[in-house]
């Protein structure tokens, strides 16, 4: 039996919460660019120092340490707490608990001091996974606790998600698996649509209950799809546990090979991060894998390695399953009974039923090997007892329940998640119509004020048209990169890939869908967004309609080295119509072989961003094509008419008819955010 598989456990930064190493290059690059000593470096340490937690804890700590100073000379304590929390984060991920709970406190008092609840919840719930750690779990549960009532004073939904899933993984190791599975699910239904890490982290530790219940196909389909999750999203923290995770049920269901391939990447990734606690769990599980191989010698190599670390660690309840396994190796040893004796005696500590039934199993054998049969049989009627403790049948019962509940729930979402979008979209339309009656409305009153109050008033009244033409040309672009069409057109193609029986097809379509529509809805409202912002929804746009038009056509974005899109500011979605046209009047006309090419460069200080399509081009002969691809020339057009009235000039677009296809160019007055 294998005891220590990972539980996935869910930080919250008071920042930034990816650990993606694509983030921590950007915001090294954004550091690097920043020299000055002041609030805006202070900001980017702590993203940078959160980020490192699941990449490299070490170098987090050292950069969380840098920020700990700035914030002291400048004096900010919101901040300096920041820095503290993402010091014991990393600490944490690094094993060093006691460490990890000092800087804990040192941030809850610092929140707590200048009123800062959202603050306090935060740093509560990373030191209630210290105290889960420390196998304290009648004081993680504390924690977690009153963090979550702040969390729901504050309406803070992704914290109530967070204190939901961290109380299933406090009940698991409890063995209450009903509570387990009813926490972990209703911390998901707080998750925000297209939080990948977060479903990850939610299928891992659902299939952490089956694997539990010994339901080992739903254990293992529950753990392969977070494992696909996490190596999409390079999340190798992620990885690594899953594949722990995916190793212990391959054993447990008699594949002790393949558990073994598992342990040993999920080992390889956890030296290259440096977490000591889930390098110990790697070794004995590895060590474990080995026994049941009759590799004795290599199996005790591993566990003392193992033991090592969990001793340094002071985790109670895997040093208890570590012990218990090193017994067992040598039943006949002297020092036997004392290994498992101690072992009880920490599993009680820590409150760890499974660890206390398997420790009185191994120590009924051994009292029988040495001819004590009365202890032996008391030895194994306490084993029974705890074990039906925890495998009776009404939590059997409930946790069927649980899943049936569950399933139901999940299709009912796909379909309510597409009844809301449409409606969604629909009270968009009105509130916008809305807003243009009372721009109207206002500007017929200034009208009419202007012709008593002469000339200042005149000026005013340009300054509303001015504005009504921007809210007007807004929602126009709004509906043209939402158009009925595309709607419609989307949610045919989920249905056509659930009546195919393709339910992963329709999953990935809808969660990119719904991820577009949320990205286009919020960044219609700014005036500016990053060119990342604004090509990722661009790249979300044409994924949908590669998939939806079975890669009809290929795609290429390129951006220029001298650009920096992290840094460039451009308008929103003023390339999609572009884009759109490309699709619709120009390579969806072609059997195959459709290209779109979308090149953004720096000349002569403008951002000039060229897309050319190999459809028909406007010298198709086709009048009505040419009229289709009008509509968004016209609408962005007024957008940048609008621009060059803000920039003093500067923005235009041209068109280039080419022996195949269409060019269109557009120019961009250069905008930084630094």
């Amino acid at each position: 039996m294998i005891k220590r598989i990972w539980m996935l456990v869910c930080l919250i930064s008071v920042l930034s919460a990816t650990a993606q190493q694509q983030a921590v290059d950007s915001l090294r690059k954004m550091l690097d660019g920043h020299p000055g000593q002041d609030t805006v470096r202070l900001h980017l340490l702590n993203e940078l120092a959160f980020a490192y937690y699941a990449v490299d804890p070490a170098e987090g700590v050292t950069i969380a340490e840098e920020a700990i100073a700035l914030a002291r000379r400048i004096d900010h304590p919101r901040l300096l707490a920041a820095a503290y929390n993402s010091k014991g984060t990393n600490l944490w991920a690094k094993g060093e608990d006691s460490l990890a709970m000092e800087a804990g406190e040192t941030a809850l008092g610092i929140h707590q001091k200048a009123g800062n609840k959202l603050g306090a919840a935060k740093a509560l719930n990373n030191l209630a996974l210290n105290y889960y750690n420390l196998s304290d779990f009648g004081k993680a549960l504390e924690y977690h606790e009153t963090a979550l009532a702040l969390f729901r004073e504050l309406n803070h939904h992704t914290g109530i998600a967070h204190s939901f899933s961290n109380m299933g993984v406090v009940y698991l190791s409890l063995s209450d698996y009903p509570k387990a599975l009813r926490h972990f699910l209703n911390g998901a239904r707080y998750w925000e649509n297209g939080d990948s890490a977060a479903l990850a982290n939610t299928y891992l530790n659902v299939g952490l209950v089956y694997k539990n219940m010994k339901d080992y196909p739903r254990a293992m389909q529950y753990a392969s799809d977070a494992l696909d999750i996490y190596v999409r999203i390079g999340q190798k923290q992620g990885e690594a546990n899953a594949c722990g995770n995916l190793g212990t049920i391959s054993s447990e269901n008699g594949d002790t090979a393949a558990a073994l391939r598992y342990y040993e990447r999920a080992l390889e990734l956890n030296n290259a991060i440096g977490n000591k606690r889930r390098i110990a769990s790697d070794l004995v599980n590895i060590a474990v894998a080995y026994r049941k191989m009759n590799d004795i010698p290599a199996a005790a190599a591993y566990l003392q390695k193992g033991l090592q670390l969990y001793e340094q660690t002071n985790d109670k309840e895997n040093t208890a399953f570590t012990l218990i396994n090193l017994a067992g190796l040598y039943p006949h040893a002297p020092t036997t009974l004392p290994t498992l004796r101690k072992a009880l005696r920490l599993a009680e500590e820590a409150g760890s039923l499974q660890n206390q039934s398997l420790a009185w199993e191994t120590m009924s054998k051994t009292y029988e090997r040495s001819g004590r049969h009365a202890a032996a049989l008391d030895a194994y009627r306490r084993h029974i007892l705890l074990r039906d403790s925890i495998y009776n049948s009404a939590k059997t019962k409930e946790v069927a329940r649980q899943q049936i509940q569950f399933e139901f729930e999940k299709k009912e979402a796909l379909l309510k998640a597409a009844h809301e979008k449409d409606n969604a979209l629909a009270q968009a339309e009105i509130e916008r119509r809305k807003a243009i009656e009372v721009a109207i409305m206002a500007g017929a009153i200034i009208l009419l004020a202007a012709s008593a109050a002469g000339y200042a008033l005149f000026r005013k009244k340009r300054n509303a048209e001015f504005r009504a033409k921007i809210a007007d040309t807004e929602m126009k672009a709004l509906r043209a990169q939402m158009n009925p069409h595309f709607i419609f057109n989307s949610l045919n193609a989920i249905s056509n890939f659930i009546d195919r029986n393709e339910p992963q097809l329709a999953d990935d379509y809808l969660m990119r869908f719904s991820k577009l529509v949320r990205m286009i809805l919020e960044n219609s409202g700014l005036k500016e967004i990053s060119l990342t912002d604004d090509l990722q929804a661009l790249q979300l746009y044409l994924e949908l309609e590669a998939l939806r038009l079975k890669d009809r056509f290929t795609y290429e974005v390129k951006v220029d080295e001298a650009v920096d899109p992290d840094n460039t500011l451009v308008p929103p979605l003023i390339l999609q119509p572009f884009v759109e046209n490309s699709i619709w009047h120009g390579v969806s006309k072609r059997e195959n072989g459709g290209r779109i090419l979308i090149d953004i460069r720096q000349h002569d200080g403008k951002l000039r961003c060229r897309i050319a399509d190999n459809g028909p081009g406007r010298n198709s002969g086709k009048p009505a094509e040419a009229g289709k691809r009008s509509l968004g020339t016209h609408i962005t057009q007024s957008r940048i008419d609008i621009l060059n009235a803000q920039q003093n000039g500067g923005a235009d677009i041209t068109f280039t008819d080419m022996p195949q296809g269409l060019q269109v160019t557009v120019s961009l007055p250069l905008m930084l955010k630094f």
